[in-house]
């Protein structure tokens, strides 16, 4: 097995970090640890286009080169971890739209979905539901040719800036899994209010709270049933199981950048600063941090590259659990470790390794955490759930 990069993938990869390097990478210094707004948000998406983010040809989409898809993330995260986390999440509620939505409502949403005019959220996880989504409590109840959605949703990406989101609600508890539906909530058509919730880090990323308080949808903005017996509206909690392990694979990639985005600020670093008459690269402790993050860095991306490339086949939550733990953590201990390759110079604002490593814990959590992929990953494994 070949595990480097194509011509033509590294030919794109090099191309991008260049257009990133040139365009970008000043913007994340001037906004990427402040709170996103839409207006600046908008723009910042649109930029990406031509480089294949943003739109509906997303890893949920299928039908692209999975190792690119990596590569984006990577070059990314590694650039302005913000910017990559919204145009993630947008490009997952677009490609749901676009994979099982009734066609009028596809054609609306869409095209503006995938230039950047609008921002998209997928609304899962409650104050009392995350990593189980049976345990989600947002009811949606139909009445005549519409429905109405009351509930409160937690911890959403892009939910404070998004102009639609994926919502998924009850139906019927007595149908257990099989009464979830995913209802597509246009803000302006139907309001809902949203809550910046303020993090530690990826401050550019919005994390929000939505509250749904008698929010009317009509029925045609239910997903599936539309095109196919595979996007069936009772399919809804199994989409959304799949789109968890695409979320895990994907917030590993994105700790690869964040993690490199260290590592090379500490590299260049050591082998500038002197201390006893010699580079302090020269020193053995120093040299042996340098080799351990280069090597848990090379680990996570293998792992992600992996866990795409079954994706790419079908679920593979083992593949995507094992990715998002090992390459958080890994992201986590890179990013520390390249503080006190810095010494003092490290922990000061102004160089930019503190931030890797506030932004960096903040992907331990979301779409599980460490703790819950080792019990998807034993359950797997051992057929025995520590779960339930």
């Amino acid at each position: 097995m070949d595990f480097d990069l194509t011509e033509e993938q590294r030919m794109f990869r090099d191309s991008l970090r260049k257009f990133l390097d040139a365009e970008v990478r000043s913007l994340d210094e001037r906004w990427g640890d402040l709170e996103m707004t839409a207006e600046r948000a908008k723009p910042l998406l649109k930029m990406l286009i031509p480089w294949g983010y943003v739109g509906s040809e997303g890893i949920l989409a299928g039908g692209s080169d999975p190792i690119i898809r990596c590569v984006q993330s990577e070059e990314l995260s590694a650039t302005f971890p913000g910017l990559a986390g919204m145009s993630g999440i947008t490009s997952g509620s677009v490609s749901l739209i676009a994979a099982n939505a009734h066609p009028d409502l596809a054609e609306r949403l869409v095209a503006p979905l995938s230039q950047g005019d609008l921002i998209g959220c997928i609304a899962t996880t409650e104050p009392e539901a995350g990593s189980d989504p049976s345990g989600i409590r947002s009811r949606a109840e139909r009445k005549g040719d519409h429905w109405v959605i009351n509930g409160v949703k937690s911890w959403i990406s892009n939910g404070s800036v998004a102009d639609v989101a994926v919502v998924l609600a009850q139906t019927d508890p007595a149908q257990g899994p099989a009464g979830f539906r995913q209802f597509v909530v246009e803000r302006q058509k139907s309001p809902f209010e949203s809550r910046e919730i303020p993090t530690i880090g990826l401050r550019s990323f919005p994390t929000s709270e939505l509250f749904f308080n008698d929010v009317e949808v009509p029925d045609t903005n239910v997903l599936g049933g539309w095109n196919s017996e595979r996007a069936a509206p009772e399919r809804a909690f199994q989409r959304t199981l799949q789109m968890f392990s695409h979320a895990r694979a994907g917030t590993g990639m994105m700790a690869v950048g964040i993690a490199r985005c260290a590592y090379e600020t500490a590299l260049e670093y050591v082998q500038i600063r002197r201390q006893f008459g010699k580079e302090i690269i020269r020193h053995q402790l120093v040299a042996a941090m340098i080799a351990d993050m280069a090597t848990e860095i090379d680990a996570a991306r293998l792992l992600c590259h992996r866990a795409y490339l079954a994706l790419q086949r079908g679920r593979a939550d083992v593949e995507a659990s094992m990715a998002k733990w090992y390459a958080t953590e890994a992201a986590v201990k890179v990013a520390s470790t390249a503080i006190q390759c810095m010494g003092a110079n490290g922990l000061a604002t102004e160089n930019r390794v503190e931030r890797c490593l506030r932004d960096s814990r903040m992907l331990t959590m979301p779409d599980g955490t460490t703790q819950i992929q080792k019990l998807i990953i034993s359950r797997a494994l051992t057929g025995r759930s520590a779960i339930r």
